[in-house]
């Protein structure tokens, strides 16, 4: 099994055509024609899990977010990122990235978290193109067969994403029917919620100025954090390449965690 193997596999999930134009994906680092001994999956790249794709035995990373996004003109290891690029190239490891191309997929990340979040039968919030028939974009929409409590709501979205704390704004006691989701830093989307008529908005990276925003035109808004809503990209990677490569050659990265943390 080689690089290239792994690569078409995502590729057949997430095209690179589907990614936005200033994005980076597909495979950053390597030889595609390298053998693959072990994959480590994770959502971001830093030292630590290069660390642990060398301890672990890992050739090839997958991961959600890539590592660069611009020309890099020198490796000084002057910065962290150079560092971590000099460390991958000198243990020969690869680095493929599946970024904005698996978020608007159809069965991409934001399918994923739909459903973590017990939704299903979901409509685009923000179309983007169109991929084997099927239309693609950022975020879903689904609607609740019977009105719930905003204050429900969060606690659901608390439960299911295993979180100690979540910030929202809207009244509890609210009736919501309507809602969108977008993994990650998905504000940009929110006029999207404004024109769909959406009652509650679950995504990430809100401003204050935003929330108030939203507010102001009654929309309610869960902010589950960037991390949050999309470090279960290591369970879509690791279900998805284990149904063809097997689950013995797959490893989630544990060393890959949020860095921002909540005093209780």
């Amino acid at each position: 099994m080689k690089v290239k193997d792994i690569a078409y596999h995502i590729e057949k999930l997430c095209p690179k055509s589907l990614a936005c134009e200033w994005d980076n994906v597909g495979l950053l680092i390597g030889n595609a024609e390298n053998e693959v001994t072990k994959i480590l999956v994770t959502l971001d790249v830093d030292i630590f899990v290069v660390r642990e794709a060398i301890d672990c035995g890992a050739n090839l990373i997958v991961s959600h977010h890539p590592l660069m996004f611009n020309a890099i003109r020198r490796l000084t290891e002057q910065d962290a990122s150079q560092k971590v690029l000099m460390e991958l190239v000198k243990n020969d490891i690869s680095l493929y990235s599946a970024h904005t191309n698996l978020d608007v997929a159809p069965d991409g990340l934001n399918d994923f978290l739909a459903k973590k979040l017990g939704f299903a039968d979901t409509e685009i919030l923000e179309p983007t193109g169109e991929y084997d028939g099927k239309i693609c974009g950022f975020g879903r929409i689904f609607e609740l067969d019977e009105p719930k409590k905003l204050i429900e709501i969060v606690n659901d979205c608390k439960n299911k994403l295993n979180l100690c704390a979540v910030r929202y704004c809207g009244d509890d006691d609210r009736k919501i029917k309507r809602i969108a989701v977008n993994s990650g830093g998905g504000t940009s989307s929110m006029n999207c919620c404004f024109e769909k008529n959406v009652d509650l908005f679950i995504t990430g990276d809100f401003k204050y100025n935003v929330l108030r925003d939203a507010c102001e035109n009654n929309l309610a808004v869960i902010d589950a954090g960037h991390y949050n809503t999309e470090v279960i990209v290591k369970d879509l990677f690791f279900d998805y390449l284990s149904e063809k490569f097997g689950k013995d050659i797959i490893t989630k990265s544990r060393k890959n965690i949020d860095i921002v943390k909540i005093c209780e």
